[in-house]
């Protein structure tokens, strides 16, 4: 071998190696990176999943004492509705934020923002139970105080009270409106009408209510809202906000009515109508129609729906 070839093959060998330590370096680095990498996710990933799970335990905290917030309000006569709406909408966040470790992040920062309304809730409430606290013990201290002059009085107002009560109650049911002449007209979806009251499921498009209002002349000359229920066969009263339905109190309950029309009395027999579209076909049997007016019912009728 001539010295010519030994140095070409040194060469060449030097060549190999340094690109074999150089592969090496790359694999290297490349798998040191990729692991890093990896890494930082998995810690990005083990803090989200911590964060979450404070979060829940702070809601559920709030929940527990928003528990007890309720009982005390409830016990002392006060309206819970409000809170059980929201501790019903608690419980849900509650729900997703252990069901679901896919939530997406702008659901769990929405969940999490209502942390602090939250908290500031249930300090209105302390301060609300506190107020009520001392209200109740004044009260308390002021009853018994005036309690020997309350037992004095007690008969007497008793007896003015029921009798206010029961010329207050004759009044109003002297001078409460009534509906007459009730009766019932069902139109077509063409607009053909028809005064009856049974009528075909299929060509009843819509259900006119009409009435007088007897004269009364120890009512009130003057706007009066008239509320109308319609209740179908199973009971229930015909309900779509979309077409005006509500509702109003009666006798100390909650009825939802199907509409609701406010007209000006004048004591003049006036005619009233109602139409109603119920937008789907109405279900067959026996429809009961309820009228009142001033939390009295001035009447009631039937149709039939074949």
């Amino acid at each position: 071998m001539t010295s010519s070839q030994s140095n070409t093959e040194k060469t060449t060998k030097s060549w190999l190696y340094a690109m074999i330590v150089l592969l090496i370096s790359t694999n290297s680095a490349w798998f040191f990176y990729h692991r890093s990498k990896l890494q930082t996710e998995n810690d990005k990933l083990d803090f989200q999943q911590s964060e979450m799970v404070a979060t829940y335990a702070k809601l559920d905290s709030v929940s527990r004492q928003l528990d007890n917030k309720i009982v005390e309000l409830e016990q002392m006569g006060m309206n819970i509705d409000s809170l059980l709406m929201i501790k019903t909408q608690l419980e849900k966040e509650k729900r997703e934020l252990i069901a679901s470790r896919n939530l997406a992040q702008s659901r769990y920062e929405e969940i999490k923002s209502k942390l602090e309304g939250y908290e500031i809730l249930l300090k209105q409430k302390d301060i609300e139970i506190s107020e009520l606290k001392k209200a109740n013990q004044y009260l308390v201290s002021e009853n018994y105080s005036l309690k020997e002059e309350r037992n004095v009085l007690n008969d007497q107002i008793l007896t003015l009270k029921s009798q206010s009560q029961a010329l207050a109650e004759k009044v109003n049911v002297a001078s409460a409106l009534r509906a007459i002449n009730i009766r019932f007209i069902g139109v077509t979806s063409k607009g053909k009408e028809k005064e009856d009251a049974e009528f075909k499921a299929k060509q009843l498009s819509k259900i006119k209510i009409l009435f007088n209002i007897d004269e009364n002349n120890l009512a009130e000359i003057g706007a009066k809202k008239i509320y109308l229920r319609i209740i179908d066969p199973e009971g229930s009263a015909l309900y779509n906000l979309a077409t005006g339905s509500g509702s109003f109190m009666y006798q100390g309950n909650e009825l939802f009515y199907t509409e609701m029309q406010e007209i000006l009395f004048d004591n003049s027999k006036q005619l009233v109508v109602f139409e109603y579209s119920k937008g789907t076909e109405f279900k067959t049997g026996k429809h009961r129609v309820e009228l009142y007016c001033q939390g009295v019912k001035m009447g009631e009728g039937s149709f039939i729906v074949k």
